[in-house]
């Protein structure tokens, strides 16, 4: 597993996957940001859900600023596109894992596995599918600029 940014997705969460990262603060539930600062190496475990898009950013700058490892272990695939590395679990098994743009790019394992890609990967495929756009964007400023040039 890559050593910085890592979302954990699961169809069942299953916290006894967290004990193979001993050396990771697991947070289960609220939080606050000095708390944070006490620990180099983090695990969300599915708390990071229900925020919104601004304290996300605001949680993801801090944690990058203060150089705080950290694994997002949730079943949200809209919270994929905010770490470069995915790891894709069903029960005990890896089925994938590796830089999350090359594991999004695998949608019929996604789908299989009863998730949707993320809205705006889903999107640049589509598009992509018509010749519209020629890569698939994770956010939707790169998005808009690749289509109004």
């Amino acid at each position: 597993m890559k050593e910085t940014d890592v979302t954990i997705i699961s169809v069942n969460l299953n916290k006894k996957l967290t004990m193979a990262y001993k050396d990771y603060h697991v947070i289960e539930d609220d939080f606050d940001y000095e708390d944070l600062l006490k620990y180099k190496k983090v695990i969300f475990f599915n708390v990071l859900n229900n925020l919104k898009d601004e304290e996300l950013d605001k949680l993801f700058n801090f944690i990058r600023e203060n150089n705080i490892l950290f694994i997002n272990y949730t079943n949200n695939m809209e919270l994929v596109l905010r770490t470069s590395y995915l790891m894709i679990y069903n029960g005990n098994d890896i089925l994938a894992e590796g830089p999350t743009l090359e594991i999004l790019k695998n949608d019929k394992l996604i789908k299989r596995l009863g998730f949707d890609e993320p809205f705006i990967v889903d999107l640049s495929l589509l598009l992509k599918g018509y010749g519209l756009i020629s890569e698939i964007y994770l956010d939707k400023e790169s998005l808009k600029r690749a289509l109004w040039k």
